[in-house]
C-alpha cells in the first residue's frame, strides 16, 4: 500500500514537472511585417503565402500590403496557376527568421521556370504625426538594364557624377534616406556615366509620412516605355513616376451602326479635328497623346452644325486607350478604357468587349473547334454590353467562340473560329449587325501591335 502510494506520488510529481518546466518551442518577443515585390516579366500575380496560408496575390511590377507576424521562423512561397493545370505550381520558397522590429522584403525575379529571391531587411520605420519628411529606399529590379546611378530631386534632375543617390546592381538596394515631401523627379543613367540616360521622369508629388521603394521595371505591353520607374509603399500601393518622352496613345473605335460616319473634334469650337469620315467598326491607328483632359465632340461628317456625341477622357501617361463610341437611335455614349495587352507566359488572354445596343447581356461559348454548345456551360455568363471586362485567360488551342443571348441557347453569333498560344491577347469586340438586324450580332478579333494577326 505504501509502494503504490509513492509510486502515484513520484507519477504526479513528474507530470507536474513537464507541465511546468522550460518548453522546447519557441516564444515570441515582439512582431516583424513583410511584403514581397514581383519582378518576373510576363508573370500573372503571383500568390504570396506565409507557411500555407495565402497573404496577397502580387502584380508584376507591384507589391502587397505589409504583414505583420510573430517574431519566429517561417517558410514563404510562391505559387502560380498555368492553364491548363488543376492545381498550382509552386515556384519558389525560403523561410525567414522574423526578427522583432524589422521590416522584411522578398523580391521575385528571373522567369517561372528559374525564379530568384532576394530578401530586403530594414528596420520598420515608424512616424509621428508631425513630420513631414517621407522614407525612400532605392533598388534595381530592371533584368534588362546593367549597373544603374540613380538620381532623386525636386521637379526635374540633371545628372551629374557623384550626386547620385544610389549606385546599385541588379537585386540591390540602398540604405534609407529621409525626404521632405515635395515634388520629385528620377533620373537613372549607365553607372559611372552620367552621359548615358536610360530614363528620366517628370516630377511627381509624394506624401509626407510614407515608406518607400523606388525601383526600375521593364515596360511590358501596357506601357509605352521600355523602363517603368514605380514608387512602392508598404501599405500595398504603387504609383508610375511618368517619363514625358514616351507618351500615352490613343485610338478611336466607331461602334454604332447609326451614328453615321462621323467628324472628331477635341475643342468646343469645333475647329481642332481629329478625324474624318469615322465609319461604323472603323479602328484608328494609335497617336500619341500628352497626358491631362479632353473633350471630343463627335458631329456628322462636314457638319458642324449638330454634336451628336460628346465625351471627356483623361489621359495618363504612358499607357494606351480606346474610345470607342456606341449607342442607338439618337442616345449615344463612348466607352473610355485604358488597354490591356500584356502578355502572360501561364495563359493567353481574352480581351472582350459588346458594343450592341440591341442586346443588354450576353453568353460567351468557347469550344473546343468544331464542337456544340449544346449541354455546354456558357465560358462566361451575363456579359454587360457597353462595358470593359477583365481579361479572361484561356487554354492555348483551337477553338469556336458562340454567343447567345443571357438565359437562351438560340445563337446568335458563331462559330468564330480562333487559335491560340500561350501568351497571346486576343481582342475581341461584338457589334450590331450595320443593317441593325435585331437578331444577330458581328464578331470582330482586333489586331494587337506587336502580335502575328488572328488566324
Amino acid at each position: 500500500m505504501k509502494q503504490t502510494a509513492l509510486l502515484l506520488a513520484l507519477s504526479a510529481s513528474l507530470l507536474l514537472g513537464a507541465c511546468g518546466g522550460d518548453s522546447s518551442l519557441p516564444v515570441a518577443t515582439g512582431k516583424a511585417s513583410i511584403t514581397a515585390v514581383n519582378a518576373i516579366y510576363g508573370s500573372p500575380a503571383l500568390n504570396f503565402l506565409i507557411e500555407e496560408r495565402s497573404l496577397a496575390a502580387v502584380p508584376y511590377k507591384g507589391t502587397m500590403p505589409a504583414a505583420s507576424y510573430d517574431d519566429l521562423d517561417y517558410a514563404f512561397s510562391f505559387e502560380v496557376l498555368i492553364a491548363g493545370d488543376t492545381e498550382v505550381t509552386r515556384i519558389a520558397s525560403q523561410n525567414i527568421d522574423f526578427i522583432a522590429g524589422q521590416h522584411y522584403t522578398l523580391l521575385a525575379s528571373g522567369t517561372l521556370a528559374a525564379p530568384t529571391l532576394t530578401l530586403w531587411e530594414i528596420a520598420e520605420r515608424t512616424f509621428v504625426d508631425t513630420e513631414t519628411v517621407f522614407q525612400a529606399r532605392f533598388a534595381h529590379t530592371s533584368d534588362s538594364m546593367g549597373a544603374i546611378d540613380v538620381y532623386f530631386g525636386l521637379d526635374g534632375v540633371a545628372p551629374v557624377l557623384g550626386e547620385q543617390v544610389a549606385t546599385l546592381a541588379f537585386g540591390e538596394i540602398s540604405a534609407p534616406l529621409d525626404f521632405e515631401t515635395d515634388e520629385y523627379a528620377v533620373t537613372i543613367t549607365t553607372a559611372g556615366d552620367d552621359t548615358d540616360i536610360l530614363y528620366q521622369s517628370s516630377a511627381s508629388r509624394i506624401l509626407e509620412r510614407t515608406d518607400l521603394i523606388i525601383a526600375p521595371f521593364d515596360g511590358d505591353e501596357n506601357d509605352t516605355s521600355p523602363i517603368v520607374v514605380r514608387a512602392l509603399n508598404t501599405g500595398g500601393g504603387a504609383a508610375t513616376f511618368l517619363d514625358p518622352n514616351f507618351p500615352s496613345t490613343i485610338e478611336f473605335l466607331h461602334g454604332s451602326y447609326d451614328l453615321g460616319s462621323s467628324d472628331v473634334y477635341d475643342d468646343e469650337a469645333l475647329t481642332s479635328q481629329l478625324l474624318s469620315d469615322h465609319t461604323f467598326r472603323q479602328l484608328t491607328p494609335a497617336t500619341d497623346i500628352a497626358d491631362g483632359e479632353y473633350e471630343f465632340f463627335y458631329t456628322p461628317s462636314d457638319d458642324t452644325s449638330v454634336v451628336s456625341l460628346q465625351s471627356t477622357f483623361i489621359a495618363t501617361n504612358g499607357a494606351h486607350f480606346r474610345i470607342i463610341a456606341t449607342g442607338t437611335g439618337g442616345t449615344y455614349s463612348t466607352i473610355n478604357m485604358g488597354l490591356n495587352r500584356r502578355s502572360l507566359s501561364t495563359a493567353a488572354k481574352l480581351n472582350f468587349l459588346s458594343t450592341s445596343s440591341n442586346f443588354d447581356f450576353l453568353s460567351l461559348y468557347i469550344v473546343t473547334a468544331d464542337g456544340t454548345i449544346e449541354n455546354t456551360l456558357p465560358f462566361q455568363a451575363g456579359i454587360v454590353s457597353g462595358q470593359a471586362n477583365a481579361p479572361y485567360q484561356m487554354l492555348p488551342g483551337s477553338f469556336d467562340v458562340y454567343l447567345t443571348q443571357f438565359g437562351d441557347t438560340e445563337i446568335i453569333a458563331g462559330p468564330f473560329r480562333i487559335d491560340v498560344a500561350l501568351g497571346d491577347v486576343l481582342d475581341m469586340v461584338v457589334y450590331d449587325k450595320l443593317d441593325g438586324d435585331t437578331g444577330f450580332v458581328d464578331i470582330e478579333v482586333l489586331p494587337v501591335p506587336g502580335m502575328a494577326p488572328p488566324l
